[in-house]
């Protein structure tokens, strides 16, 4: 069998794949995905019920696409990566959050790292509180299965209705599917809460926390951030198996005989099947041709680049970090410049999880309660060090203060209390006309900028004195 004939074979599977691939992106159709249209509730709303199903497909893919899962791992670094810090919390309130349980579903480093795997996948993230313990738990999407909202206001939740099975030992260990109503967090009503929904059960004595992202305006519900991105990851991952299947065609065969007879080409045969040893000549009749086959690099699946571009587009990421690969252009300043909106989108993201820690924190009973978040970028050490000294010698640190910076940038472990005495001494030999006391780093020359310390006042000085 001739390549050719075998890659005529398979040209109508590239066409069909191809096909498939266009029609993911266009309709998010393949492999039990329902067309788009099944989604829509209305013309401007999901229904419950497609979010469901597509927060329980959008999982399944993102632990299986590389692409999904990097794009998940790097919104979740840039926004936890650091993690943030809580201030202005009592005593009573810093015991609940630092507790196992609040640990567990909502404050520690794993629980942030799961709770934004909900937003990427499902779009909301759900937490029921318990009014007079304050326990906390998370509620999966999919056992959020009815919603109240308020008559005059279509976006505004009072209740929503949890459903799950319960196996209890009252049962016998017998399944029994539970149905029960919750107030949100953010519903005070006029007198009381209603006692039953449709017959089922309002538990007032607890409340649920609720968190969406990509809203639309007049609706419930958020929409998850993979949803624009898995069409492209999806074909991206087909040009990729495609491009492959094609590389792993071109690697079989080397050479192309054509023939005039079926005599000659049964004597060909013969003559090639011969094992031969490198360099050697092949001598053919008249009515043979050999000609070479093209090669396995002929075809580049970094061409493919562009698809991955559009999932990176859709997780509000660099494709350069996303992929892992500076491409062809290989600029570092290229990465430098798309992580500049990274680094926005990603504070905004912030900026909601704020708000969410704000609400669960004020029904523990904190008050006004500050939340900082650590800088993102990562400036180098040598950057830092001068930019603290700057700081200090400007007045804006203590020495302690000035100390613990950079002993935390230089991640340098303490071994004793306050400043050393030499580095006091410096401190306080310091004067305008001695370039020895500055704790600035030198640049290393000096230009016309200089230090940018207090020893450059010597040349102020001179310049005022009179000449005469």
């Amino acid at each position: 069998m001739s390549f050719s004939d075998d890659f005529s074979n398979n040209s109508d599977g590239f066409a069909e794949s191809y096909q498939r691939m266009a029609d993911t992106i266009l309709s998010i159709e393949d492999r039990g995905w329902a067309p788009l249209s099944e989604y829509l509730g209305s013309l401007n709303a999901f229904s419950l019920e497609s979010l469901h199903s597509l927060a329980s497909e959008l999982c399944e893919k993102v632990d299986g696409n590389p692409l999904l899962k990097r794009g998940l791992g790097l919104r979740t670094s840039y926004v936890f990566g650091k993690g943030v810090e809580f201030d202005g919390l009592s005593a009573r309130v810093r015991e609940l959050i630092e507790s196992d349980n609040a640990q567990s579903a909502l404050f520690g480093s794993q629980a942030m790292a799961i709770n934004e795997h909900s937003h990427f996948t499902a779009g909301q993230f759900f937490i029921l509180g318990d009014v007079s313990s304050k326990r906390l738990q998370r509620i999966p999407f999919g056992e959020i299965t009815g919603w109240v909202t308020d008559p005059d206001d279509s976006e505004f939740v009072r209740y929503y209705r949890r459903s799950w099975t319960r196996h209890s030992e009252e049962s016998g260990g017998v399944p029994v599917q539970v149905s029960v109503w919750y107030p949100s967090d953010l519903y005070v009503p006029n007198g009381s809460f209603v006692r039953r929904i449709k017959g089922e059960p309002v538990d007032s004595s607890k409340v649920m926390f609720a968190s969406m992202v990509n809203r639309r305006t007049g609706t419930v519900w958020g929409v998850a951030d993979a949803f624009s991105a898995y069409p492209w990851a999806y074909a991206y991952n087909e040009y990729l198996k495609d491009g492959s299947r094609i590389l792993k065609s071109l690697a079989m065969f080397a050479w192309q005989l054509k023939t005039r007879s079926k005599n000659a080409g049964a004597t060909a045969a013969a003559t090639i099947a011969t094992p031969q040893s490198a360099g050697s000549t092949a001598i053919l009749g008249a009515d043979m041709e050999l000609s070479s086959l093209p090669r396995a690099s002929s075809v580049d699946l970094s061409d493919g680049r562009a698809l991955a571009a559009m999932v990176a587009s859709a997780l509000e990421v660099s494709v350069v970090t996303l992929m892992s690969d500076p491409g062809s252009s290989g600029a570092y300043g290229t990465a430098q410049t798309l992580d500049v909106p990274t680094i926005k989108a990603m504070q905004a993201r912030q900026k909601l999880w704020e708000a969410f820690f704000k609400r669960v924190l004020k029904f523990m009973g904190a008050r006004n309660v500050g939340i900082k978040w650590p800088k993102m970028e990562s400036e180098a050490t040598y950057r830092q060090i001068q930019a603290i000294s700057l700081a200090y010698e400007a007045g804006a640190l203590w020495e302690d203060e000035f100390r613990n910076a950079v002993l935390d940038e230089l991640d340098v472990v303490p071994l004793h209390r306050g400043i050393s005495p030499m580095a006091k001494d410096k401190v306080d030999g310091f004067s305008s006309d001695s370039s020895s006391g500055s704790v600035v780093p030198s640049k290393g020359n000096s230009g016309v900028v200089g230090q940018l310390s207090n020893s450059d006042n010597s040349l102020r000085d001179m310049d005022a004195q009179s000449t005469a």
